[in-house]
């Protein structure tokens, strides 16, 4: 089960959330992965980022929590 996707779409990457749609768009498909890694802080484990590129491959990430300093 994958709760968030990114997405390249209309020159951003969109980070998505199954329940909540779109959390942001970012410059770069890092920025992204960055932005989901600090919602993976909530749940405090790795987890599981379907991410879609421009040319509309499909790819799994795992991203892992950003650490709390």
């Amino acid at each position: 089960m994958f709760d968030f996707t990114v997405r390249a779409k209309s020159g951003f990457w969109v980070l998505q959330d199954v329940e909540c749609g779109e959390l942001g768009a970012y410059e770069t498909r890092d920025e992204a992965l960055a932005a989901a890694s600090d919602w993976m802080r909530l749940i405090e484990q790795p987890w599981p980022v379907l991410v879609c590129d421009a040319d509309g491959e499909w790819h799994e990430t795992m991203v892992e929590p950003t650490v709390a300093h």
